[in-house]
């Protein structure tokens, strides 16, 4: 069977003399052109770090090489590496007829070959493979995706390309959310108590997460409370569209109940043109131990940036030509959040 993979598997530079692992087809997808490399790259993961990761973890960085196919110092997963499989089993003729898989890594490929054959193929291609490496996660691809901070979820969801009717400014918070992406700590809670991951964390949990993300993509370093408010909203219309019994939305419906909504506030934001006073209080100090309804209650009640922000929103809605008060203010952000935000602003 043809394969579309440009890469020679036996010469990756991270093999190390050993068997071909699941790691190493990772690596070979992460170059390719086409739909893979391009959801592993929206996902975060590229191929210069994950190759670095590769050559870090099988002994050519900061842990010992790993030379003979079995567990390596860097890795967790062992790939099955005992169960030597040639390669030309699964695929028949290669251009290293000698080469030899792993038990993960062969049975990937195996996968992979009958989807091909499901679907009256007669190309092995990288999305085939990737699809194959993501339906495992106890694999080294998997373990490496998550090194990279990208749960292999996310990837195969970029595939798939987002859910019908969710906004794109949210598919980083979805990917979050549903535990499909892992990422570093915001700074400013690295102070702070860690807490679970995945849908079953604490809502504060969730909450300080998504604060900071809000912050960073409207280039702010430190967030405030009108980002505590973003965040909500974005939960809450993720939640809409894949609910989470687990996640308190309680802060959102009470959001939604006043008329607002993420794109409407985001596009605020962007355009800058509501002048915010200085919180009364830092946002790591309403954030700790709040559940999101009681918190929303509390930033509203209190003089925040967040209240004056909803006090401003819901005036402007309310007030003649709101609505191409709202058109304006929203075409300053990015030109699809624009488009969006017009039509919340004739609401």
């Amino acid at each position: 069977m043809e394969t579309t993979l440009d890469a020679d598997w036996r010469t990756l530079g991270t093999t190390g003399g050993g068997r071909l692992g699941t790691e190493h087809l990772l690596a070979a997808v992460v170059g390719s052109t086409g739909p893979a490399g391009a959801a592993l790259a929206a996902a975060g993961a590229t191929e210069s770090e994950l190759r670095a990761l590769l050559r870090d973890r099988n002994g050519e960085g900061d842990y010992g090489r790993d030379r003979d196919g079995g567990r390596g110092a860097g890795w967790d997963a062992d790939d099955e590496a005992d169960a030597g499989v040639p390669a030309r089993e699964v695929l028949g003729s290669t251009r290293a007829p000698d080469l030899v898989l792993t038990g993960a890594s062969a049975r990937a490929l195996s996968a992979a070959v009958a989807e091909v054959r499901r679907g009256g193929g007669h190309r092995l291609t990288a999305e085939h493979v990737l699809r194959a490496l993501l339906a495992e996660d106890r694999t080294r691809a998997a373990e490496l995706l998550r090194a990279a901070g990208v749960a292999p979820q996310a990837v195969r969801e970029r595939l798939d390309g987002p859910p019908a009717g969710l906004d794109p400014l949210l598919i980083p918070t979805r990917d979050a959310l549903l535990g499909r992406r892992s990422r570093r700590l915001p700074r400013w809670r690295r102070v702070l108590k860690s807490g679970a991951a995945g849908p079953a964390a604490p809502a504060p949990d969730w909450i300080r997460w998504e604060t900071d993300q809000q912050a960073q993509r409207l280039g702010r370093r430190t967030p405030g409370t009108e980002h505590v408010l973003l965040a909500v909203l974005a939960v809450h219309e993720v939640l809409a569209h894949r609910p989470q019994p687990d996640v308190d939305d309680t802060g959102g419906e009470l959001l939604a109940w006043l008329g607002l909504d993420y794109v409407r506030v985001r596009g605020a934001l962007s355009a800058g043109t509501v002048a915010l006073p200085a919180d009364p209080r830092s946002v790591e100090a309403y954030l700790a131990g709040a559940a999101p309804g009681p918190l929303v209650r509390v930033l509203l009640d209190e003089p925040t940036r967040a209240r004056r922000l909803v006090e401003a929103l819901r005036a402007e809605r309310e007030a003649p030509g709101a609505a191409g008060q709202a058109g304006k203010a929203q075409e300053a952000g990015k030109a699809q959040e624009a488009g969006e935000a017009g039509e919340a602003g004739k609401g």
